[in-house]
């Protein structure tokens, strides 16, 4: 049941594909690439198209900021890509 104070789905804020990928400065692949990893932020499938949601878009990047400064990087020294500020 809906109330008053919720909030109407065609009022929340959604980035395309595209918009994620400018923002993001990444390509669609390494969208693609996280989704099937499990590491990308959660997207809705829209027919054949992917929307994500602005506050799990920016709760997927402070989760990564969380995880830089804690130290638990992933990556080992073999697969860390330098030069590319992430």
């Amino acid at each position: 049941m809906s109330t008053s104070h919720d909030k109407p789905m065609d009022r929340t804020p959604m980035w395309t594909l595209d918009e994620l990928c400018t923002v993001l400065r990444t390509t669609p692949g390494t969208v693609y690439t996280w989704r099937k990893h499990g590491q990308g932020p959660r997207a809705y499938k829209i027919g054949r198209h992917l929307l994500f949601a602005d506050a799990d878009v920016r709760a997927w990047l402070e989760s990564r900021v969380a995880d830089t400064e804690s130290g638990d990087d992933e990556a080992t020294p073999e697969r860390r890509i330098t030069g590319s500020g992430w």
